[in-house]
């Protein structure tokens, strides 16, 4: 979940943790703007990806 929009993250979408009030937080793309203009401070140059595991074994191929 992004926490300046509080939207939840898809899967596969990018996103960096900025720090700020002391702690390490999770910021969107679209937000990444918003984190720098309130302060925060970037933890990671490179992005991540939300990762989707363990949904293999419970989802079935219908075609």
């Amino acid at each position: 979940m992004c926490q300046v929009c509080r939207r939840t993250l898809l899967a596969g979408e990018r996103y960096r943790t900025w720090r700020w009030a002391r702690r390490d937080q999770t910021v969107c793309v679209v937000c990444e703007p918003e984190a720098r203009d309130a302060g925060a401070v970037r933890v990671v140059d490179a992005f991540e990806h939300v990762r989707v595991s363990g949904l293999i074994q419970h989802v079935r191929r219908v075609a």
